[in-house]
């Protein structure tokens, strides 16, 4: 773990607090509550907003400014619909965290197995995954800030993203069962076996993956329980066509 107590002293590079003492960590992703919060600013009307807590546990601390020796710890973020706020920074990372995954016919809309960016992996279904968090601050060869309005004008801001994942599904809708249905239609079985053998996400389902790799001759293979179950049917050419 690396602390400000390994830094030479400088007046450079002086450190944003208000961010805490963790810059780059990995735990599971507890929960993460919303909350209303009021802010009242002399002369304005009161505004409200959601504040989420990303409540973060067994964590391992890689990057900190100061010793940190507790097993939790807390992201708190206003919640916005703007890419250019901390909650789009986070989210916007993310998505790219999920989405390398994907193999690039399911990011490839013309693809027969093209998943929709709503039919992807949303950050709830991270709950109780291994998360990777770091601040991206540019300093110590962390990420470079991002640009965001301060209420002043736009300028570099200290913000939290996310770098990992741990056994993200590609989506939170459909599964890698879906992924080799969809591959399976309009192929004879020897194309369909490579493609599937291909997917990262079949290969990751060992079950899947067996019923795949068996024989035609048997009776539990993957294509021909869709056959016997009136899913798919065969022609004469062994092409497999989906009902």
């Amino acid at each position: 773990m690396t602390t400000d107590q390994d830094r030479p002293l400088s007046t450079r590079n002086l450190i944003d607090t208000s961010m805490g003492p963790l810059r780059r960590f990995t735990g599971i992703l507890d929960s993460m509550p919303v909350e209303l919060k009021t802010y009242e600013n002399e002369g304005q009307a009161p505004r409200t907003s959601k504040q989420i807590s990303l409540n973060v546990r067994d964590i391992e601390v890689l990057e900190s400014i100061e010793p940190y020796h507790f097993p939790i710890y807390t992201i708190q973020i206003n919640q916005s619909d703007r890419k250019k706020s901390k909650w789009g920074v986070l989210g916007e990372s993310f998505n790219i965290a999920v989405d390398s995954a994907l193999t690039p016919n399911q990011l490839n809309p013309s693809s027969s197995t093209y998943i929709k960016p709503q039919d992807r992996m949303d950050i709830p279904a991270a709950i109780g995954k291994k998360v990777g968090f770091v601040v991206a601050d540019g300093i110590d060869g962390r990420p470079q800030p991002p640009t965001l309005y301060n209420g002043r004008e736009d300028a570099p801001t200290a913000a939290w993203m996310i770098y990992l994942v741990d056994g993200a599904s590609a989506t939170g809708n459909s599964s890698a069962k879906d992924d080799a249905i969809a591959m399976l239609d309009g192929k004879i079985l020897s194309d369909f076996n490579s493609a599937a053998m291909a997917n990262a996400r079949i290969r990751s389902d060992v079950e899947l993956l067996q019923a795949i790799s068996k024989p035609l001759s048997a009776e539990d293979s993957f294509a021909n329980i869709l056959v016997a179950t009136g899913q798919f049917t065969k022609d004469e050419n062994g092409v497999y066509r989906k009902v």
